[in-house]
């Protein structure tokens, strides 16, 4: 991270040296000219694509500027029925805000499926784009084709200072920043949720707790102490109960149960922690073990109720109380076993005790809440800047802006708690976001400092303040390989034929359906087809750039 602490350190030093200037609170009119979002047409207008310039008022005072306007492009719900009222209240909120009070925001919002390709068009056609959003477009190939502006001489001391180093390191390529990350929960640490009830009945949680948490014990242990609790519940429960998988979260994207900690260079392709070594993660032995220790179950009995075609989803989480259900999962969380416990006691509705499945918290080496940058065309980047530090700083009217964006308008997407200003109800929706089915709502950890965001119905108290203490937490690590991603250029055809290979073994694999005995066969089979494909050279290719990265970083 040497280039992010000799900017941060140069910038502070800077600041110690000429002290801080005082801004101008003029208001101006904005000009501002809407167009359809949907179109994918942004609002350029002949006073927006202009110089700069400034006209000094009659009295001799302070100078007034002209009107500047930002095409602001972004991934989120899309246009919606509210979004331009909600644009309206952003740009009257601007008019108040210390230097930024002659400029004015045109959003540019697109759901997921089409954010790309929008960005692309709109970049071809010569398209005014100010501030860029990366979420979901390929963050270093725009570095590279030059679509992003360095940003470090816009980025004031205040800013520097709201992100800790690691985030910084984010969005750094080769020296120079060119994006502002998001501030998010930088992890999302394994448990294994059990509900309470059952467990109080038939379950020991001290000694499984002591077992589940020793790392360096076998897995097999681990393996059957779980089925020895599942089976007392079928006991008691009179059947029905089966062992949950211990993929982290619900799509295994994040990691797994009781594997070291790890970088994800895609594909299938990993760095485990401290070991700066490419492997396919399969060849993982803590993978190897927990895949095995299916089949195991599933020799039980205790494991894919509907076989192969089992949909864990079905039976985990919330359903882990259904007559026929997993009686333990795996989801991902940040906070202690009790504190994550509360948060999905709340969230499921029946109280749920948790163990953790891993020795560490880890800040992987990318970063999926992304940031937002300055357009390499962008003939306003100083404007664009402090508006970006307006959304990520936490100041009284930039936390307004920011949660404006995130929940709209206050008295028709939400409402106040009389007694805590930071504490809202929305009005269409209860879960922690909503989505694009309602008149307005934004994607908090996309438009800028999510620790800032009002905390709704879905939110505990605390919680943010506890996410944001781990990550900050001296104990919590940080990837030694942040700002490393890999390119597949030379290697495209073989991941094609891996991929595909995985695609056909993985369920079997997965499933446990196989039983003990035939699994490590299956397996073997597995890696041979995959080596065949093209698995060492991919890893080959992919440990040469990481040795280069390596040379030049550290």
């Amino acid at each position: 991270m040497k280039n992010v602490k000799k900017w941060l350190s140069i910038g502070l030093s800077a600041a110690m040296l000429t002290g801080f200037s005082a801004c101008g609170n003029e208001n101006q009119d904005n000009s501002r000219q809407q167009e359809s979002i949907a179109s994918g047409e942004s609002g350029k207008s002949e006073e927006s694509s202009a110089p700069q310039e400034s006209s000094t008022e009659e009295d001799g005072g302070a100078e007034a500027k002209e009107p500047v306007l930002l095409e602001w492009y972004y991934r989120g719900n899309g246009q919606q029925k509210d979004t331009d009222r909600v644009e309206d209240r952003v740009n009257e909120l601007l008019k108040q805000y210390p230097g930024l009070e002659h400029v004015s925001i045109n959003i540019n919002c697109f759901p997921a499926s089409e954010y790309a390709t929008q960005v692309t068009t709109a970049q071809a056609s010569g398209a005014q784009i100010d501030i860029l959003n990366s979420v979901n477009l390929d963050f270093d190939r725009h570095v590279e084709d030059g679509s992003w502006m360095p940003m470090e001489d816009y980025i004031s001391d205040a800013l520097k200072t709201e992100l800790p180093e690691w985030l910084w390191e984010m969005g750094t390529r080769n020296g120079h920043v060119y994006m502002v990350p998001n501030y998010q929960n930088a992890f999302n640490a394994n448990f294994l949720f059990f509900p309470k009830d059952y467990m109080d009945k038939y379950g020991d949680y001290d000694a499984m707790y002591q077992v589940l948490t020793d790392w360096e014990g076998a897995y097999s242990e681990k393996v059957q102490c779980l089925a020895d609790y599942v089976k007392a519940v079928n006991e008691g429960e009179g059947g029905g109960k089966y062992c949950g998988n211990m993929i982290q979260g619900d799509t295994g994207s994040l990691g797994f149960a009781y594997v070291t900690p790890y970088d994800n260079l895609g594909n299938g392709f990993v760095v485990p922690d401290k070991s700066n070594e490419v492997k396919f993660v399969y060849e993982l032995d803590g993978i190897k073990d927990m895949l095995k220790g299916y089949a195991t179950w599933y020799d039980m009995g205790l494991y894919a109720p509907d076989g192969e075609t089992t949909n864990i989803l079905d039976y985990n989480h919330a359903n882990m109380m259904q007559p026929t259900a997993c009686v333990f999962s795996g989801k991902e969380q940040v906070g202690t076993p009790e504190q994550v416990a509360e948060i999905y006691s709340s969230a499921w509705g029946f109280d749920v005790v948790a163990i953790p499945t891993q020795p560490y918290n880890y800040i992987q080496n990318t970063w999926g809440a992304g940031g937002n940058g300055i357009s390499s065309t962008c003939k306003h980047p100083q404007e664009a800047c402090d508006f970006i530090e307006a959304l990520t700083t936490g100041t009284e009217l930039g936390k307004e802006i920011y949660n404006t964006m995130v929940f709209g308008l206050e008295g028709e997407h939400y409402t106040r708690d009389e007694n805590d200003p930071n504490r809202i109800t929305t009005l269409e929706y209860d879960g922690s976001q909503g989505g694009s089915d309602t008149s307005y709502a934004g994607l908090k950890w996309i438009l800028g400092n999510s620790f800032y965001a009002y905390k709704n119905q879905a939110v505990l108290d605390g919680q943010f303040e506890r996410i944001k203490e781990m990550n900050e937490a001296p104990d919590t690590v940080s990837s030694s390989i942040i700002g490393f991603s890999v390119s597949t250029a030379n290697v495209q055809t073989e991941i094609d034929q891996v991929v595909a290979v995985v695609g056909e073994y993985q369920s079997s694999l997965n499933s446990g359906t196989l039983g003990e005995e035939a699994w490590d066969a299956y397996y073997e089979e597995f890696m041979e087809k995959a080596e065949k494909a093209g698995l060492s050279k991919i890893r080959e290719d992919f440990q040469a750039q990481l040795d280069e990265w390596l040379a030049e970083n550290r």
